[in-house]
C-alpha cells in the first residue's frame, strides 16, 4: 500500500519534529510509542474523524485541568500472565492504578454536558470497561508500592497481629536487659539490634559469657559479640514461624489476584489500547492549542482542486514568523516560486507539506481560519542537497533520481514539492529539463509547487495553461527578504542592484548591464512593476480587510444594542400589561359589587334610591374607564382618521386586537359588533382591519363598554364535557347570567360516574356569584342535574 510519505519526506518536511512535539504531550507510554509511529492518512473520512476528536481534545484541554492520569504500560504484564507467569505486588500495583485512570475516564463522562459537548471522546469512553471487581480486589489488597495491604485476608490480617505482638514481647524482653544496670554494663551500647533475621545486643567481648544466649555475629575488630538471650530464643522462634506463614500467605493472595488479571486479559488490553488512543487524541488537543493552531475545512471526497493556506505558520520555527498564504487549484495547479537566497522559498515549501501531513495525521494546523486543504494520497519532495557518495551520485543527479521517482508516483492526488527545479548543471540544459517536468507533472494533475532561480522558466510559467509564477518579496532598500509570498508575480534577480549598493565600481556596472540581452531588462523592469502593483494590492487589501473587521464589529455592537433596546421595550410593556390587568381584575370586582347592591336595594323594595345608586354606578364606572385607559399601553399601530369611519365599514379595536363592524358613531365613540359582542369604543381606539383572528372571548378594555346580545339560556348542558370545559362554559353562564339580572341557572351534567358532578360543586361552593346550589328533584331530572342560585334569593 502506497505510503503517504516516505521516509525522505518524514526527513526533509521536519515531521519527525512534530511527532517528537507529539510524544512530548503524552502521559503514557502507549500514546508516546504511537506518537512516535504517527503517519499521514489518505483516508478522507478517517482523517476527517481524527480532526473532530482533536477539536473536542482541544476544547476539553482548554476548559478544565482534566489529563489522563500517568499510568504504565501493562502489555508486559499481560503477556506473562497469559504463559502462566506469576506478577509479583509492585506489577499488580500498575494494574489497579492503570484501572484507576479506566474508571476516571469514565467518571468524567458521566457528566451529561460532557458527553454533549465532547460525542466522540464520549464513544472511545465509552467501550473502556471498568473491570470494577478486579479494581476493587486490587485496591482492597495493596497499596500504591505493591505491599499486600491487612484488608487483603482475614488469615493475613490476623497473623500480622500475632506477629505484632510476638515482636512487642521480645522488644520488652531486650529492653529489659537495657534498662537494668546489672546487664546493661555489659553491652557495647544500649541498643538492640539486628543479625540475621533476629533480634540481639551488643555485648563487650570480655563479657561474652556474662549474657547466655546463641551468639549470631561479631564485629570485625572482635570487640563486640552480638548475642540472642535465651529467654527470647524461643519467642523469636515463634516469631519467624508468625513471619513464614505470613510469607506464604502474602504469596497465595498474590496468586490469587494474578489469576483474576489473567481472568480479564483479554479485556485489559482492550483498556490499554483504547487508554493509548485517548491520550493520544489529547495530546493532540494540548499540541493544538501550544500552537494556536485551526482546524481547517477539508475539500471533500477526493477532490483536490483547493489547497489554501491563510497565514500559515511554520510549526518548528520559533519566534516572529511571516505567514504564509497560498491558494493554489483549479485552475492553478502549478506554481513556480522565484526569488533570491535566503529568501524563504525552501520555508514556504517545507510549510505547504509539513501542514498538509499535520492535517492527514489528525492535527490542527497553525494557520488561520478559510484554509482549506484536499485529503492527498501523496506527498512527495524534493528539497535539499541529495548527493550521495556512496553511489558516486552528483547533487545533480541526486535530485534527478528523485525527481524520476516522482513522476512515475504522481497522479491527481498528489503533493509535489520541489526546491531549486533544474539547478545544478548547465543553465540552458537545466532550464529545459525543468520546463519538461513540470509539463509532465501539470499533465498528471499533481498539484505541484517548484522554487527555482531560473529566468526563463518565469516565462514558461506565464505562457502555461495550469502554471502562475509567485515570488518571495525582497526589499530593494534595505536589501534584506520580507519572507512574504507575492502569488502571481515572478521574482527578480536583483544580482546587480545588490551589487552596485554593496559598492561594484560603477564602471564594472555599466559593463555587466551592457552584457544583458535586451529582452532580460525589458522582463526584469515589467517583473518590477507587477511587484510594485502587487505591493499596492497587498496593502490596499490589508486596509480593506481593517475596514470589513471594523464594519463588522460596529454591526455586531449596533444588533446588540439593538436587541438590549427590544428586550427593555418587551420588559416595559410586560409590566404596563399587568398593570393594566390588575386594574381590569379591580374593575370587574367593583362592577360586580355594584351590580350586586343594586339587585339588593330592588329586592328591598327601594325603588327610589334606584336612580342614585345607577348614578353613583355611572360614575364609578366612568372614573375606572379613565383609569384604564390611563393604564393600559395600546399597541403602537396607526389609527383611522374620523373623516375615513363609516357605519359598515370593517375595523380593528386596537386595544382587543380584534376586528368587528362599525354599527353606530356618535361624537367620538362608536359602537362595532365584534362577533357576538357589541363594543362601545373611542374612535381614536379604531385602525385599519388586517388578518385577524376571530373573536376568542369577552374582554374588557380601555375606553369602551360591552352590550351583552342575543339569548342567555337558563340551562346549560354539560353532558359529554370534561370538567375543565364544563367549567369554563358555566363561568360563561353565570357572567351572562349576572348581565341578564337571572336569579337561577340549571347546569345539565347528567349521572355518569360522578365525576363531573362533583368537581362543578366544588366550583360552585367557592364562587363568589353563587348564592346557593342544590341537585334536582326528580321533574327537575334528580341528581343529574344541580340548581344554582344566583345572590341570596330562594330557589324557585
Amino acid at each position: 500500500m502506497k505510503q503517504v510519505l516516505t521516509e525522505r519526506e518524514i526527513k526533509n518536511l521536519g515531521f519527525q519534529e512534530i511527532r517528537r512535539l507529539l510524544a512530548s504531550l503524552t502521559v503514557t507510554p502507549m500514546a508516546r510509542r504511537k506518537a512516535f509511529k504517527l503517519m499521514p492518512s489518505a483516508d478522507y473520512h478517517g482523517v476527517s474523524q481524527d480532526l473532530a476528536q482533536t477539536s473536542e481534545a482541544r476544547l476539553l484541554a482548554g476548559r478544565s485541568d482534566f489529563s489522563p492520569p500517568a499510568v504504565v504500560d501493562i502489555h508486559g504484564y499481560l503477556e506473562r500472565v497469559e504463559k502462566g507467569g506469576q506478577l509479583n505486588g509492585l506489577e499488580l500495583a500498575g494494574i489497579a492504578d492503570f484501572l484507576k485512570g479506566v474508571n476516571r475516564w469514565r467518571h468524567l463522562f458521566k457528566n451529561p454536558s460532557h458527553r454533549e459537548d465532547y460525542p466522540a471522546l464520549a464513544g472511545w469512553v465509552d467501550e473502556l470497561d471498568p473491570l470494577r471487581d478486579l479494581a476493587r480486589s486490587l485496591e482492597q489488597s495493596l497499596d500504591a508500592e505493591g505491599r499486600v495491604l491487612d484488608s487483603a485476608s482475614s488469615e493475613l490480617q490476623s497473623l500480622r497481629r500475632r506477629r505484632g505482638a510476638a515482636e512487642e514481647r521480645i522488644r520488652q524482653r531486650l529492653e529489659s536487659y537495657l534498662r537494668s544496670p546489672a546487664w546493661n554494663r555489659y553491652l557495647q551500647e544500649s541498643l538492640v539490634t539486628i543479625r540475621g533475621g533476629r533480634y540481639v545486643l551488643p555485648v563487650k567481648q570480655e563479657y561474652q559469657g556474662r549474657i547466655p544466649g546463641v551468639v549470631h555475629d561479631q564485629s570485625s575488630s572482635g570487640a563486640t559479640f552480638f548475642i540472642e538471650p535465651l529467654p527470647v530464643v524461643e519467642l523469636q522462634n515463634q516469631l519467624a514461624a508468625f513471619v513464614h506463614q505470613e510469607e506464604e500467605e502474602i504469596k497465595r493472595i498474590l496468586r490469587g489476584l494474578t489469576a483474576r488479571v489473567a481472568g480479564q486479559a483479554v479485556a485489559l488490553g482492550r483498556n490499554r489500547e483504547l487508554y493509548g488512543e485517548l491520550d493520544l487524541i489529547m495530546a493532540r488537543g494540548r499540541l493544538s492549542l501550544h500552537q494556536s493552531a485551526v482546524k481547517p475545512e477539508l475539500v471533500p471526497g477526493n477532490k483536490h482542486d483547493q489547497f489554501i493556506l491563510v497565514e500559515a505558520r511554520h510549526p518548528l520555527i520559533e519566534g516572529e514568523v511571516v505567514p504564509l498564504t497560498v491558494n493554489l487549484g483549479d485552475p492553478t495547479r502549478s506554481l513556480v516560486i522565484t526569488g533570491p537566497n535566503t529568501g524563504g522559498k525552501t520555508v514556504a515549501l517545507k510549510t505547504m507539506g509539513l501542514l498538509a501531513a499535520m492535517l492527514q495525521s489528525g492535527l490542527h494546523i497553525p494557520a488561520s481560519r478559510g484554509s482549506r486543504l484536499p485529503v492527498f494520497s501523496s506527498i512527495r519532495t524534493d528539497i535539499g542537497d541529495e548527493q550521495d557518495i556512496v553511489q558516486s551520485l552528483s547533487t545533480f543527479s541526486g535530485h534527478l533520481k528523485n525527481i524520476i521517482a516522482i513522476m512515475d508516483d504522481a497522479d491527481s492526488q498528489t503533493l509535489v514539492l520541489l526546491d531549486e527545479l533544474g539547478a545544478g548543471t548547465d543553465p540552458s540544459e537545466g532550464a529545459a529539463l525543468a520546463k519538461a517536468v513540470l509539463a509532465s507533472l501539470a499533465a498528471s494533475g499533481a498539484l505541484t509547487v517548484a522554487t527555482t532561480h531560473i529566468n526563463e522558466l518565469k516565462i514558461f510559467a506565464h505562457q502555461q495553461e495550469g502554471m502562475e509564477n509567485a515570488s518571495m518579496e525582497f526589499d530593494q532598500e534595505t536589501l534584506a527578504p520580507t519572507y512574504r509570498l507575492l502569488q502571481g508575480v515572478p521574482g527578480q534577480s536583483n544580482a546587480l542592484v545588490i551589487a552596485e549598493r554593496l559598492g561594484l565600481p560603477p564602471a564594472i556596472m555599466e559593463e555587466a548591464r551592457g552584457f544583458l540581452r535586451r529582452d532580460h531588462s525589458e522582463l526584469e523592469l515589467v517583473i518590477a512593476g507587477l511587484v510594485k502593483d502587487q505591493r499596492q494590492l497587498s496593502q490596499d487589501s490589508r486596509i480593506a480587510s481593517q475596514e470589513r473587521a471594523r464594519v463588522a464589529l460596529l454591526r455586531q455592537q449596533l444588533e446588540r444594542e439593538r436587541e438590549e433596546l427590544r428586550s427593555q421595550r418587551r420588559e416595559i410593556i410586560r409590566q404596563a400589561r399587568e398593570e393594566a390587568r390588575g386594574v381590569i381584575r379591580r374593575t370587574r370586582m367593583i362592577t360586580e359589587n355594584l351590580i350586586r347592591d343594586l339587585h339588593r336595594l330592588r329586592d328591598e323594595g327601594k325603588a327610589g334610591s334606584l336612580p342614585l345608586a345607577a348614578e353613583q354606578v355611572r360614575k364609578e364606572l366612568k372614573e375606572l374607564q379613565r383609569e384604564v385607559a390611563r393604564e393600559e399601553p395600546g399597541p403602537d399601530e396607526p389609527r383611522l382618521k374620523k373623516e375615513e369611519l363609516a357605519v359598515g365599514r370593517k375595523v380593528k379595536v386596537i386595544s382587543l386586537q380584534q376586528v368587528g363592524e362599525i354599527i353606530s358613531l356618535s361624537g367620538q365613540e362608536a359602537v362595532i359588533q365584534v362577533g357576538k359582542m357589541k363594543v362601545h369604543v373611542t374612535l381614536s381606539d379604531l385602525g385599519r382591519a388586517g388578518e385577524e383572528k376571530e373573536p376568542a372571548g369577552e374582554e374588557t378594555g380601555p375606553g369602551y363598554t360591552v352590550q351583552k346580545s342575543g339569548i342567555v339560556r337558563t340551562q346549560v348542558d354539560l353532558r359529554g364535557m370534561r370538567l375543565e370545559e364544563a367549567l369554563m362554559k358555566v363561568e360563561k353562564a353565570l357572567d351572562d347570567a349576572l348581565w341578564a339580572g337571572l336569579r337561577r341557572i340549571d347546569l345539565i351534567h347528567g349521572m355518569g360516574t360522578g365525576r363531573l358532578r362533583r368537581g362543578l360543586r366544588r366550583y360552585l361552593s367557592a364562587h363568589r356569584l353563587v348564592g346557593k346550589y342544590r341537585p334536582g328533584t326528580r321533574p327537575e331530572g334528580g341528581d343529574g342535574v344541580t340548581i344554582v342560585s344566583l345572590e341570596t334569593g330562594p330557589i324557585n
